[in-house]
């Protein structure tokens, strides 16, 4: 695998080189003026795109060689990925040139071949301005392309963390931050410069600036702590998972965090952006893809490094955690979080949307919890707990690490149900400051609420009209033809030739082609489907399918038919068939999947056929789903 991917970088200066090969062997056999010139320009392509090739093979080599040598350490990395960074747009800039040259060169050399042996008429002239076209069109992509590059590796400033929440200083939170002192000594760990608690975010550290909305700017080490989650654990498992997040400020973590982190960050998002910004043409492909696809390869390669550091990191900073309190007790904390994660997330949403109400959010959640129960904390347990600027093993590659079994005391102790009395430490421990924060909490989810119901409002008002999609009989119409093609042939043979067994032969072929042919022809002349703005319905459906039954969907392609799956909830309510001949709907219920059979899709667009490819096919699938869902969720 890793061999294919080194290798599809090649593919385009490749190519270049063996089309220039191609074309110094058809100008080598003669010595006219024009065919050396032609020759020339060959063989100036040939030696571009070696040097091509060559900038590649030295990119690959450095690469690797610098990302196994960053599995020393932190420091190491961060010096082998920053002298890599700066290589890397000069080597982008020569790939994109040398490519581009070569390119250029080959399309002069045809030009000059055309001008010798095409008739200069209407269609050569055509031809020959086409070709000259696009010779300017690759130097524009080349020098778009450095604007591009430039842009991509400016030197990257990260930009300050936006945290919604209040800022604790010590002045008022005295108990807290003396609770946490206690912690710092009892772990040996670096006492944060800062403490923001908020409702939002799971714990975490940062040793960026943190701008608070609507609130101060932030340097140096900062503590987050959620409200949701520290109602939710008791004192011991609060401590622990704190432990862990100041166990990042320990070693090498800070400076990784300041100084490489948020270079790796940027490096990905602009590399991104350059790739969304290009487009499926041939001159991106011969100027652009080599040299984006050796920047994405490169990021690639060093993931895999960043990926075993950030293992180490977390686990590392698991130890911190026990030692402030014990594996144990670590343990089922990782197991709570992880459990809780999905539910807390329910009732944020809920929160946000407006669909839940209270003047203590965070009581609002502990009781809308307990109601649940007790917590299934194996479901979750290959789970990652979610961060905003790490990765994190699994739940239970963490537990492991730690040396402990999953035994039936650990199990139960995670899974217990939750408690408000149970909780009361940390609202204890904030006192007056606690319902501050909930006033303060109440402020900002308001604006939030109004931005998503405008967001609801916007995406409700798209795909208010039903829209027909079409199925293509072009290939209904080839089937019967060569079906009734083989029925008279089959006659033909009988009456003229007496060949009776071909004609038998002929006849069984032909009548299912026919048939086939005539039941496909008459399915496209009806809307295989309807698009409304509440469903999907169909000649082929007994009901109507709600959009809001549609839980995801993709399109999938399979020798050139497009498959429209679209999972569903409540798929046994569904009067679907299950049989898969010739059926254009069935319901398959092991995968709670309806699948549409599509063939060549269309739709009438101002009184004209628009053919429909698979992504425009889904977005427009996708826009009347997640509009029908932006309406269901303004009418609760």
């Amino acid at each position: 695998m890793e061999r294919k991917r080194v290798f599809n970088l090649f593919y385009t200066p490749l190519f270049l080189f063996i089309y220039g090969l191609w074309k110094c062997w058809r100008a080598s056999d003669t010595s006219d003026d024009i065919e050396i010139v032609q020759f020339g320009l060959a063989m100036l392509a040939l030696l571009l795109s070696l040097v091509a090739m060559f900038i590649l093979g030295s990119a690959v080599i450095a690469c690797k060689a610098s990302a196994r040598t960053s599995q020393r350490s932190q420091d190491v990395l961060i010096q082998k990925f920053t002298l890599c960074r700066r290589l890397l747009p000069f080597m982008m800039v020569g790939e994109i040139l040398f490519c581009g040259l070569a390119s250029v060169a080959l399309v002069l050399s045809e030009i000059i071949w055309t001008m010798g042996h095409v008739e200069m008429n209407g269609g050569g002239m055509k031809l020959l301005f086409a070709m000259v076209l696009a010779v300017f069109a690759i130097l524009w992509m080349i020098i778009k392309s450095f604007f591009s590059v430039r842009k991509c590796f400016a030197l990257f400033e990260p930009e300050d963390l936006r945290v919604s929440g209040v800022n604790l200083p010590e002045m008022q939170a005295p108990e807290l931050w003396q609770w946490v002192r206690r912690l710092i000594s009892q772990g040996r760990l670096t006492l944060p410069d800062n403490i923001v608690v908020g409702f939002f975010d799971g714990f975490y550290v940062t040793a960026n600036p943190v701008q608070i909305e609507k609130g101060e700017r932030l340097t140096g080490n900062t503590l987050y702590l959620p409200l949701t989650y520290l109602s939710l654990l008791n004192e011991a498992e609060i401590a622990a998972v704190v432990g862990h997040e100041l166990g990042h400020f320990t070693g090498e973590d800070t400076q990784y965090s300041l100084r490489f982190a948020p270079l790796y960050a940027g490096m990905q998002n602009s590399l991104q952006q350059m790739a969304k910004n290009m487009q499926d043409a041939w001159i991106d492909r011969l100027v652009l893809y080599s040299a984006l696809d050796m920047a994405m390869w490169f990021l690639q390669t060093f993931h895999e490094t960043v990926n075993h550091w950030s293992r180490i990191r977390e686990l590392a900073a698991d130890e911190a955690g026990a030692r402030v309190s014990s594996s144990a007790t670590f343990a089922c904390a990782l197991l709570r979080i992880t459990a809780l994660s999905e539910p807390v997330e329910r009732y944020l949403e809920a929160v946000l949307r407006g669909r839940a109400n209270s003047d203590n959010w965070a009581n609002g959640l502990v009781l809308a919890l307990q109601k649940q129960g007790g917590l299934d904390v194996l479901t979750s347990i290959d789970n990652e707990i979610s961060h905003p600027m790490d990765s994190h093993p699994t739940t239970r590659a963490r537990i492991t690490a730690l040396n402990l079994s999953l035994n039936e005391e650990l199990l139960s102790r995670a899974s217990r149900v939750i408690t408000p009395e149970e909780n009361l430490f940390f609202p204890a421990l904030l006192g007056p400051v606690a319902t501050a924060l909930s006033c303060e909490i109440s402020q900002e989810i308001e604006p939030l609420r109004a931005e998503i119901r405008e967001e609801l409002e916007a995406e409700a008002s798209l795909a208010t009209e039903a829209k027909a999609i079409w199925s293509s009989s072009s290939v209904a119409w080839a089937i019967m033809i060569v079906g009734i093609v083989l029925i008279f042939g089959g006659g033909y043979l009988v009456l003229f030739q007496h060949l009776s067994a071909i004609c038998w032969l002929f006849t069984l072929i032909g009548l299912p082609l026919g048939i086939l042919g005539n039941v496909t022809l008459n399915r496209a002349r009806q809307p295989l489907f309807m698009l409304t703005p509440q469903s999907i319905t169909s000649p082929y459906l007994t009901q109507p399918l709600p959009l809001e039954y549609i839980e995801r969907y993709e399109v999938v392609v399979i020798s050139g038919v497009a498959m429209l799956h679209l999972y569903v909830r409540h798929g046994d309510k569904l009067n679907i068939t299950t049989k898969r001949f010739m059926q254009v709907f069935r319901y398959e219920p092991q995968e709670s999947r309806v699948v549409v059979v599509v063939n060549s899709p269309w739709y009438e667009k101002e009184g004209q056929k628009v053919k429909l490819d698979a992504v425009t096919m889904s977005q427009i699938v996708g826009q009347y789903i997640s509009s029908a869902y932006a309406r269901a969720e303004l009418s609760k």
